[in-house]
């Protein structure tokens, strides 16, 4: 078992906004709406909203990720 101890990962589907990234990552509007309009990101349309489910969130950011290497980010 790892330092950390058991992890847990429910299987609940959870849909977050634009809004709900930005309370829970403390980042600005801006930053938030940049990173859902970035193409590797696993953003889902939802009429005029854009969501992604808490999974797919998990998973992108598991992969070490760095603004000077992705010419989106520059």
């Amino acid at each position: 078992m790892s330092s950390l101890g058991k992890i847990y990962v429910s299987s609940e589907g959870i849909l977050y906004s634009i809004e709900d990234i930005r309370l829970m990552s403390g980042w600005s509007e801006t930053t938030v709406q940049k990173l859902f309009n970035d193409p590797k990101f696993p953003a889902i349309d939802y009429g005029k909203r854009k969501l992604v489910e808490n999974h797919a969130l998990m998973q992108y950011f598991s992969i070490r990720r760095e603004k000077a290497r992705d010419t989106y980010w520059r």
